[in-house]
């Protein structure tokens, strides 16, 4: 299923929400021109309820997901000539994933102090319903969860139904100049289920790859896009997910552990952003958006299970409103 903070499915990458623009140089003091030329229009915050939506499919692995959130956000600084200090807000959200193998939701805080940087705070509960062989858990890093092996253990009844919760601290930096645009999207995630007792690690199922239980994982997605004037978004992404793994849980399968962790992709991304009014609205700035990536780290992706020139595809439509 498609990880929400995700990005993965988010679709963070080609909104220009928040991006640093650059001004041009100021004119000469002592040569004014004879007719200032229009200023810009503010980016509006609205002050108020707001939503997005962002529905995505996912393959290799494959995923299918909805992410949701809905919440109260103000202006923190109000309009600013200083373009460091546009766009600035604080909000506080519900937020839910709904996928046909689990269902997470909670509260999450955004805090966005200047135009290129925003933080995110959330923590999340988390309902696994015991489908498509999740959730399955394992005693040591050097058990075999590759897709093949979770078949045949769902099938020995070893995937099971459980809860759990998840905290994330999430560090969004952005920056456009010209038509280029860079976003980096960093996350810690600390996770803890209750899993069968024993057990120490588990199969994650929006990162697709082993975590360790009660434990820290950290992901960065970075995408480098050419923005058009008409709405057509093209660039790249790359991706890496890491697990903290504790020395003492992997002693004497160090080697193991380093095999496993991180796991890494790359490739081409594409994004169409439709118009988006600068100011209250209940249906906004409408997007789509295609990622084909390939993995280059993956214990069971990259010619193991899967050829390595299988793609990992992520495409979805995405979506804002005021209410």
């Amino acid at each position: 299923m498609v990880s929400q903070t995700g990005p993965r499915a988010r679709a963070r990458a080609w909104l220009l929400s928040g991006a640093l623009l650059l001004a041009a140089p100021p004119a000469l003091a002592g040569d004014p021109p004879k007719h200032a030329p229009p200023r810009d229009e503010q980016p509006y915050v609205h002050k108020g309820f707001v939503y997005r939506s962002t529905t995505a499919v996912r393959y290799n692995p494959l995923g299918l997901s909805t992410f949701f959130r809905v919440g109260y956000q103000r202006p923190l600084l109000g309009p600013q000539e200083n373009i460091l200090l546009q766009r600035t807000n604080i909000g506080l959200h519900v937020v839910t994933t709904i996928t046909p193998a689990f269902l997470r939701g909670g509260l999450r805080l955004d805090v966005q102090p200047l135009a290129f940087l925003q933080f995110l705070f959330a923590y999340e509960g988390m309902a696994l319903f015991g489908t498509f062989d999740t959730l399955q858990s394992f005693r040591r890093v050097s058990e075999d969860f590759g897709d093949d092996r979770q078949v045949e253990r769902g099938a020995q009844g070893l995937a099971y139904r459980t809860t759990g919760g998840i905290f994330t601290a999430d560090t969004i930096l952005q920056a456009k100049v010209g038509p280029i645009l860079l976003v980096s999207d960093t996350q810690f995630i600390h996770t803890d289920f209750t899993i069968r007792p024993g057990d120490r690690f588990y199969f994650d199922l929006p990162l697709s790859m082993l975590a360790k239980d009660d434990g820290w994982m950290v992901t960065n997605e970075t995408d480098l896009l050419y923005v058009t004037s008409f709405g057509l978004m093209a660039g790249a992404r790359h991706g890496v997910y890491h697990t903290f793994f504790p020395a003492e849980a992997v002693a004497g399968e160090e080697a193991r552990a380093s095999a496993i962790t991180p796991i890494e992709f790359a490739g081409p991304l594409l994004g169409w952003q439709f118009h988006e009014h600068n100011g209250p609205k209940r249906f906004n700035a409408p997007g789509l958006f295609l990622n084909v990536s390939f993995w280059i780290r993956n214990p069971y992706r990259t010619g193991q299970e899967v050829a390595a020139t299988v793609p990992y595809i992520v495409s979805g439509f995405t979506f804002k409103g005021t209410l």
